[in-house]
């Protein structure tokens, strides 16, 4: 006696809840829940191949004028595009996630110098002050990146972010669209 049954709908149904849990909806970028997680990998492969991981802790400039002005509809497309422009700058091996608002995170593994890392970060500040065409309405937005530095900084998924978030405000502090590092 065999008893077959089909399981392709628990399979769909299990699948859109792991994507549900992991990624942001409006994005589709990983979300912090899944960003701590490749952070803790990604430090773990640092430790071994002693090469640098930078942590870019990215917030837009002036957001909350765009949703005032606009509406959410507008912001939430802006949103949309600001994500493509930072995985456009990145490289495969980034991971670049959504972790709140209108604030975005990056992994940069195997880095080799600090310079590097900030030319990365400079990269995706001039790729988000070129305006943005949404429904006919141009945005100008400008971001401020904070950057932490395995292990020049920190040793701790917890403390880069930590870190990176406070270099973020002091580049904001200065002035907007600027990088700063811990």
């Amino acid at each position: 006696v065999a008893t077959f049954s089909d399981i392709t709908e628990k399979k769909k149904a299990d699948e859109i809840i792991w994507k549900q849990a992991n990624y942001d909806s409006l994005t589709n970028l990983p979300n912090r829940r899944l960003f701590d997680d490749r952070l803790k990998h990604e430090i773990k492969i640092a430790h071994r191949s002693k090469k640098l991981l930078a942590l870019l802790f990215i917030d837009l400039d002036y957001f909350k004028h765009v949703n005032d002005n606009h509406g959410h509809e507008i912001g939430d497309m802006l949103l949309i595009s600001v994500a493509e422009r930072i995985s456009e700058t990145l490289r495969a091996t980034d991971t670049v996630a959504r972790i709140g608002g209108d604030e975005f995170a990056a992994i940069l593994p195997q880095m080799e110098n600090e310079n590097d890392i900030g030319k990365v970060a400079k990269l995706i500040i001039k790729k988000l002050s070129i305006p943005f065409e949404l429904s006919g309405i141009n945005i100008n937005i400008s971001a401020s990146v904070g950057i932490s530095i395995y292990p020049k900084n920190a040793f701790g998924a917890k403390d880069l972010l930590k870190f990176a978030d406070k270099a973020m405000y002091k580049a904001k502090k200065e002035g907007r669209a600027r990088i700063s590092f811990f």
